[in-house]
């Protein structure tokens, strides 16, 4: 086993968060949807008649396809022409686009394999703040995004309907909240900022 599949995006039971995430930005959303970077398929569980997955490690994907999800062995890197033209109705990316060699490539590969119509929504680590904190702990991180990179990179790849903006951050006892009072990420966010609280990722979302 490796860190990444035994630790840091083990299997879960309780998938709440995958949820919650899953409500907040594809509510709605017919499928086709593309987790890119799937791991164990914690993601996927949400909605595995609509959710497939990509991911090059391999105990993640044993794991993954061990619990019955769609997962297909694909390196983000230089393999996503094997993924069909206007397919996909949503693409969701979490801490994946730091990690990349070229990330232009996959920005461009993204809008290709999207539906006209459809969204991507991409996760990374809230640069520069968290460059200092603890970016630099995953060794295998590449490059450190900003808003302003991202937002760049984007146009670069044809992208023309961006939005760009911080995470709330996680708290223990933060998801009990959430739930005992159906709070909003919005709600969150504006709470926090009032304390100058950072979210810990910034999220891209993309239409095509």
């Amino acid at each position: 086993m490796s860190y990444y599949s035994d630790t840091q995006y083990k299997a879960k039971e309780d998938i709440w968060f995958e949820q919650f995430y899953f409500e907040r930005f594809f509510k709605g959303n017919p499928g086709p949807i593309l987790d890119v970077g799937c791991a164990t398929g914690n993601f996927i569980a949400v909605r595995p008649d609509i959710i497939e997955g990509i991911e090059v490690d391999e105990d993640s994907l044993h794991i993954c396809r061990e619990r019955g999800f769609k997962a297909k062995k694909i390196n983000v890197e230089n393999e996503l022409e094997a993924l069909s033209d206007n397919f996909y109705q949503g693409v969701y990316v979490k801490q994946v686009v730091e990690h990349l060699h070229n990330p232009l490539y996959f920005f461009k590969h993204l809008y290709r394999m999207l539906k006209p119509g459809g969204k991507a929504v991409i996760l990374t680590p809230n640069c520069p703040y968290a460059l200092n904190r603890f970016f630099w702990d995953d060794y295998t991180h590449e490059r450190p995004f900003t808003q302003e990179s991202l937002k760049r990179i984007a146009l670069d790849a044809g992208w023309q309907k961006i939005k760009i903006y911080a995470d709330f951050r996680c708290f223990p006892g933060l998801g009990k909240l959430i739930r005992l009072f159906d709070l909003s990420p919005k709600f969150i966010s504006a709470a926090q900022n009032l304390f100058f609280i950072r979210g810990l990722s910034l999220i891209m979302e993309l239409e095509k």
